[in-house]
């Protein structure tokens, strides 16, 4: 594990021989107890660190570890950890799985909190999804510290005018009263449909024209009038297009797409993401 600068001191770090230890997280929180990490998760793990010159976290290791154990890693496009006690870009652009980063117009306000957006700011995801191929079945995950105060228009599509919303608080000027919008028409999540505290988070799985909606405690089933077709091409916390930018605070952002993901498979993620909410 070169070039690691593990806090935790007299530990035998050894893959196979972990054993009980406390120690923290990048924000101060602790995590009990860790038994077994695979060989997988240290290496996703230490690529990772290094890349992004980012102190070690060791809840996020258990973090990928549950992801691994999942074989979820495997279905992951992308994995961006926002969350970080320095005002370093390097810390958030990298995906932690795989080789995608991030690109920014302008720094985003950085905390341990997650990222926040002024209205310079435009981060956007590399990757191009493709929704009418090997990414119609699509996962996304936003975790929010704190709930957007005006709405997030994250995602559009190349070639055509379909622009996708996440607005966490439901009051967009554009969109009030609405999370979550795919597409033009009426494919969206409504506030009264999710009334629930609007921080946390949010787990969303668009299949072809089915859409699984899941947020703490709720989960909402639909089907969209239109499957999309073109290119998908994500944005954070601001987009072009955007008059109305959001002081929310994002956590985390990922993103899983395979032909066999499974409605097991969305259960799952909700349920690892949501485990290290306040462990990260």
């Amino acid at each position: 594990m070169s070039g690691l600068a593990i806090k935790v001191s007299n530990v035998d770090w050894n893959k196979n021989n972990l054993g009980s230890v406390n120690y923290g997280s990048d924000n101060g929180n602790n995590i009990n107890r860790i038994t077994t990490v695979s060989e997988k998760a240290y290496a996703i793990y230490e690529d990772y660190i290094t890349k992004s010159e980012r102190p070690d976290s060791q809840c996020l290791l258990l973090l990928i570890n549950d992801l691994v154990k999942e074989g979820l890693e495997q279905k992951c496009k992308g994995l961006y950890y926002l969350s970080s006690k320095y005002q370093n870009i390097n810390h958030i652009k990298y995906s932690v799985i795989g080789n995608y980063n991030l690109d920014s117009y302008a720094d985003p306000m950085i905390s341990v909190n997650g990222i926040q957006a002024n209205e310079n700011v435009s981060l956007f995801d590399h990757y191009e999804y493709d929704l009418g191929n090997v990414d119609s079945n699509l996962c996304l995950v936003f975790m929010m510290s704190q709930a957007s105060t005006r709405g997030i228009e994250w995602g559009g599509e190349q070639y055509e005018n379909y622009v996708h919303s996440f607005v966490s608080a439901g009051n967009a000027s554009y969109l009030e009263g609405v999370i979550f919008r795919w597409g033009k028409g009426n494919d969206k999540i409504e506030l009264v449909e999710d009334n629930q505290k609007n921080d946390g988070v949010y787990v969303i799985h668009i299949n072809k024209n089915k859409l699984v909606y899941k947020h703490k405690g709720k989960t909402i089933n639909k089907t969209l009038s239109e499957q999309s077709k073109s290119k998908f091409c994500p944005r954070l916390m601001n987009y072009r297009t955007i008059n109305d930018p959001s002081k929310g605070t994002m956590k985390f952002y990922a993103t899983f797409s395979r032909e066999d993901l499974t409605a097991a498979d969305i259960n799952k993620i909700h349920e690892i993401f949501t485990k290290y909410e306040h462990l990260l």
